[in-house]
């Protein structure tokens, strides 16, 4: 059984409202009390429920910041539909989500939005991090003065986080793969087409579709790896101009945003290749529905928003830890008849 309040306050041999104000930040407390009153909360595994952790932060805002690399990538409007859902649970519990999106899809601009969070004074942060020493030093700046990170759609090597949400980036490369191998011709020319490498998970998947092409398609040939930024301006450039120069091409593959330009390039091209992509956007979806996409894989954009503001008001409201730092989606297969 759970052990209560009160329990603890006997333990620690103070009265139930030192043990609140130790607890809960609520007045002061001498330091070594509240220490002692900690460690011994810690170690009976003592935790308030929800309603009394409610009540007793009752006047306390809870801030979170939330970087999207979001702009001109569709994406993301499901991911924030699900952060928004969970908002609206969490109606009453006095969390407030400032959500930004950098100008551009580089460290530099990240590290502003992220400053500019922390100055703002936000207590945990959600973020698509781009995965560079510059961004892991300053997240991990942030853990160290106690505000909670929560890696969202993107990974981020050397940075001890609270939980990582989303695709598991090198699988769904492998499946890519797999699929190319059923649906492109043997000895298929293939041009792979990414948002950045700086994205760990973009260059997971890369890798993971790299990997099996190796092993099981030998003779396929990746003519070429494009970043586009997720940007549909500039993969509509980068693809036309590709296809421009070499048009003997069997299958692209659009691995993240930007889908919709490259699409737009090749329809204004001769180029008549096979066309795989991530993330059912409208506009993907009614290239499926028209045929002009194959199949489309699905990483369940609207759980992983849901899921991050769970995670992290969960960890906010009762300081609780997610039980994996790893919370990975699903990836699905959708083909015209799926629809």
């Amino acid at each position: 059984m759970p052990i209560t309040m009160q329990e603890l306050a006997d333990m620690a041999g103070v009265s139930r409202a030192t043990v609140d104000r130790a607890l809960n930040e609520r007045g002061r407390v001498n330091q070594k009390t509240k220490d002692r009153i900690c460690q011994l909360a810690k170690t009976m595994g003592y935790e308030p429920d929800l309603a009394a952790k409610t009540l007793a932060s009752k006047n306390k805002i809870f801030r979170i910041g939330c970087i999207l690399n979001s702009r001109g990538n569709t994406f993301f409007n499901d991911v924030e539909k699900g952060i928004q859902s969970a908002i609206d649970e969490l109606n009453g519990f006095n969390i407030e989500v400032t959500t930004r999106s950098p100008e551009h899809l580089n460290a530099s601009c990240q590290l502003k939005v992220i400053d500019d969070l922390y100055q703002e004074g936000i207590q945990a942060l959600i973020i698509t991090p781009l995965n560079v020493p510059e961004i892991a030093d300053r997240l991990n700046a942030l853990i160290a003065e106690g505000i909670a990170v929560v890696a969202l759609t993107a990974d981020i090597l050397g940075v001890n986080y609270l939980s990582y949400v989303g695709c598991n980036h090198l699988k769904s490369g492998q499946i890519t793969a797999n699929i190319a191998g059923l649906i492109a011709p043997p000895g298929a020319r293939i041009l792979f087409v990414l948002g950045s490498k700086s994205l760990l998970g973009h260059s997971q998947r890369l890798e993971g579709f790299l990997q099996i092409l190796n092993e099981s398609y030998p003779d396929m040939q990746v003519l070429d790896i494009i970043e586009n930024q997720d940007d549909d301006f500039i993969s509509y450039n980068l693809v036309h101009n590709y296809i421009a120069d070499h048009p003997a091409i069997d299958l692209i593959v659009f691995a993240a945003g930007g889908s919709t330009g490259g699409i737009r390039a090749i329809q204004d091209s001769s180029c008549h290749c096979r066309i795989i992509c991530f993330d059912l956007t409208s506009h993907n979806r009614h290239y499926l529905e028209e045929g002009l996409i194959s199949c489309v894989l699905c990483q369940e954009p609207y759980t992983q928003g849901y899921q991050a503001l769970k995670l992290l008001s969960g960890y906010l409201l009762l300081g609780k830890s997610p039980d994996t730092d790893r919370y990975y989606t699903k990836t699905e297969i959708l083909v015209k008849n799926s629809l």
